[in-house]
């Protein structure tokens, strides 16, 4: 009987050890299975490809590969802008204007830089704030790419009764998967 228990008293170091061991991997397993587990779908994101798809629906797979090239270097949370054009805007002021207005979100701010990597319509900002001071800035800049509500036509007598596009925020959550939604008042004059 005491050779058992002086059996099991010397064993009990390597046991417990083991076990510290045994949960630190669990622990790893979970931790990792957390970070890269995409086949749980809550319904709470979407694919990044399947929001770019239903921002664009007419882009090719080979123009939704480059937008999805450009959403995939933001960093994670950081806003993305994405304008899909407004052919009726297009049809009354001319392409050279729209690229004019696409060019002012791509570079407003920056120096011998472009937050578009050329595509004119994916906009990566590092925030919120710089996203609305852009904004903010083209809108005095270039009224006409912004609509311009009835209530308002008086105060702006040249008004534009349609936007230049509609605004899509997106926002990178995990490697493949993001948050999005369309502003319906991002191109609209408030006052």
């Amino acid at each position: 009987m005491v050779n058992i228990c002086r059996n099991f008293t010397n064993a009990l170091p390597f046991a417990f050890f083991t076990m510290i061991i045994a949960n630190v991997l669990v622990l790893f397993r979970l931790i990792k299975k957390a970070i890269y587990n995409t086949s749980i779908d809550d319904g709470l994101f979407t694919p990044t490809r399947d929001a770019l798809q239903e921002i664009f629906p007419r882009a090719s797979g080979q123009q939704i590969a480059r937008y999805e090239e450009i959403v995939n270097q933001a960093d994670e949370l950081d806003p993305v802008l994405i304008i899909s054009p407004n052919l009726n805007w297009i049809n009354q002021y001319g392409e050279p204007a729209y690229h004019l207005v696409m060019d002012s979100f791509a570079t407003e701010g920056l120096q011998n830089a472009r937050r578009d990597e050329n595509s004119r319509c994916v906009f990566h900002f590092r925030n919120g704030r710089e996203l609305t001071d852009v904004r903010n800035a083209i809108r005095q800049r270039l009224i006409n790419a912004f609509y311009i509500p009835p209530a308002l036509q008086a105060s702006h007598p040249h008004g534009q009764a349609v936007p230049v596009g509609s605004a899509w925020i997106l926002t990178k959550v995990g490697a493949r998967e993001s948050d999005f939604w369309e502003d319906d008042t991002f191109f609209h004059v408030h006052q």
